[in-house]
């Protein structure tokens, strides 16, 4: 499965919105209006639906096997939390790796170049620094909610790039997280405003039983454009795009 078209170039005659990056949106310059990054979100989507759809069946069918076996081997009448965190843990493994690879399919999608299958799976050899900054997010989000619902919804929130910063720019991990919080408290509303509509989007999809088939990579998109338009990418050349760039 692949798309050998190209999408718009950021700027051009598809797309007004132009690529940001990290120190243009820390001095208050971030380009995000809402309204058309959820249209230029659904334009990218043309052409990429199956490979998206594809990947994300495929890791459902792993978590679905993972999880049989896990009851399997943990069988037993009472909650056990020693089964509960190896779940969890599992299905971070499984599912924030493929996350990670679909952004960067998004992006890669969203800056014109041709996008690959496989290119969803591309970051499994880097899951262990990926799901540590997943785990640790994880882990502040809900002493927020812990503490107090708003603090929880405000850090699920603030958060949301912190796994994509390790992925595309590889930083170290209390800087994934530090940064992320900065960037999103610049465009704050955007955000939530944007991340709201994206699962708005996928309840949808689901409750139309068919309809998530073009809700789910819509939903992929509007986040690759959230992070292309807050963080940008990392000097070109470098970094895991330049990587799966020059792979493919």
């Amino acid at each position: 499965m692949s798309d050998s078209g190209h999408a718009p170039a950021p700027g051009g005659a598809g797309s007004s919105l132009r690529p940001g990056s990290i120190e243009q949106t820390l001095a208050g310059q971030a380009d995000l209006p809402v309204g058309q990054v959820i249209r230029e979100a659904w334009a990218l989507t043309d052409g990429i639906k199956a490979p998206i759809v594809a990947g994300v069946l495929l890791v459902y069918a792993a978590l679905s096997l993972a999880l049989f076996l896990l009851g399997s081997i943990f069988a037993a009448d009472e909650p056990d939390p020693l089964a509960n965190a190896i779940s969890q843990l599992v299905i971070m493994v499984i599912v924030h790796p493929f996350m990670g690879g679909a952004l960067l399919f998004g992006l890669r999608r969203s800056l014109g170049e041709p996008v690959r299958f496989d290119m969803l799976f591309s970051q499994y050899p880097r899951a262990l620094p990926i799901v540590a900054v997943a785990l640790l997010q994880s882990v502040l989000t809900g002493i927020g909610f812990v503490l107090l619902i708003v603090p929880g919804l405000y850090l699920s929130i603030a958060l949301s790039l912190a796994v994509p910063l390790k992925v595309e720019r590889d930083l170290p991990l209390l800087e994934c997280l530090t940064t992320s919080i900065r960037l999103v408290n610049r465009k704050f509303l955007e955000v939530a405003l944007l991340m709201l509509a994206a699962i708005g989007l996928m309840v949808l999809g689901v409750l139309s039983l068919i309809g998530w088939i073009w809700t789910l990579p819509w939903t992929f998109m509007i986040f690759a454009l959230i992070y292309r338009q807050l963080a940008g990418l990392a000097t070109p050349g470098s970094g895991p795009v330049a990587r799966v760039t020059a792979e493919y």
